[in-house]
């Protein structure tokens, strides 16, 4: 019988860990943003305009492009890649996400929401140049994932996966705030675990070595199953780091907290009691803010011609 869950020993994890004991976490934590998607659509940060622009240039996106994108959320990146004037299809299996996604969009003609998963998502093969996925790739049963970009992208596409990893730098890990913050989950939500994050330098570290797209993606972000090899259907990745400091206030912080499928799952009661006892401590310790270092992750695979 191990530890329980508060008391074991965890490596430092670029994201909040999922609660314990979820029979299928996954497809649970999935679809958790979809009964908040007004608070995913406010709390939710974009991404940095270098990131966009080297995923545009990398896969060779311009106004003649067919995308495809898996898991839009509400947007975010969607409206960056929208004014180069692509063709862009995204699938979002959130009712309630699809919808604020499409009236974000609104204003652009050349974008197209269908309320799906990639896994029931039916197109002829070889239909798009490029296949986007941000902060929701991992929610794709891998098995399918990969293989199936593989082959709704033409010969010499790209599939480009992009998120955000939470790096230890920052006024959020000071060492009382942080400690209390523990406190709190060990109290309130242990079946979350620790809540400590990695160094900026280690999250570099790591994706530095060039390697297939499934394997790089699998060590960055959320892994519930192994994925297949690929490595005959795309080039070995590209991958570039972004690290950049969001500033929050109490209100603001609190709603990101609350935007992740971490605290999301946790019932109404014991969350409440949670990120009030955050923002209480922001109150006591932090009053000028919280400053939170983000390291964003760009992977792009080439499909192969042959």
């Amino acid at each position: 019988m191990g530890e329980p869950p508060h008391t074991r020993k965890t490596r430092a994890s670029s994201y909040v860990p999922l609660p314990t004991g979820l029979a299928q976490p996954r497809t649970t934590a999935a679809r958790v943003f979809d009964h908040i998607a007004a608070l995913y659509d406010r709390a939710r940060p974009g991404y940095p305009p270098q990131a966009v622009s080297d995923l545009v240039r990398l896969a060779r996106i311009s106004g003649a492009s067919r995308i495809l994108e898996i898991g839009c959320g509400t947007g975010q990146l969607t409206q960056d890649l929208a004014r180069t004037g692509a063709t862009i299809r995204c699938l979002e299996p959130g009712p309630s996400l699809a919808e604020r996604a499409r009236a974000n969009l609104s204003e652009y003609s050349n974008v197209e929401v269908l309320t799906t998963t990639f896994e029931g998502y039916t197109e002829d093969s070889h239909s798009h140049q490029t296949v986007v996925s941000a902060t929701a790739f991992h929610w794709v049963d891998p098995s399918i994932a990969f293989p199936k970009a593989g082959a709704v992208l033409e010969a010499g596409g790209h599939l480009a996966l992009m998120t955000h990893l939470h790096s230890r730098e920052g006024t959020h890990t000071s060492r009382r705030f942080a400690e209390e913050v523990r406190a709190l989950h060990r109290r309130l939500a242990p079946e979350i675990g620790d809540w400590t994050f990695p160094a900026t330098d280690e999250i570099q570290q790591k994706v530095a070595r060039s390697e297939g797209i499934e394997t790089l993606w699998a060590k960055i972000e959320r892994k519930f199953a192994d994925p297949p090899d690929v490595s005959h259907l795309f080039e070995p990745a590209i991958v570039k780091t972004y690290p950049w400091i969001a500033t929050y206030d109490r209100s603001s912080y609190v709603d990101m907290l609350a935007s992740h499928s971490s605290y999301a799952l946790i019932e109404d009661p014991r969350r409440n009691e949670l990120l009030t006892g955050i923002g209480r401590l922001i109150d006591e310790q932090l009053p000028g803010g919280v400053t939170k270092q983000y390291v964003t992750i760009l992977a792009i695979a080439r499909r192969r011609t042959t």
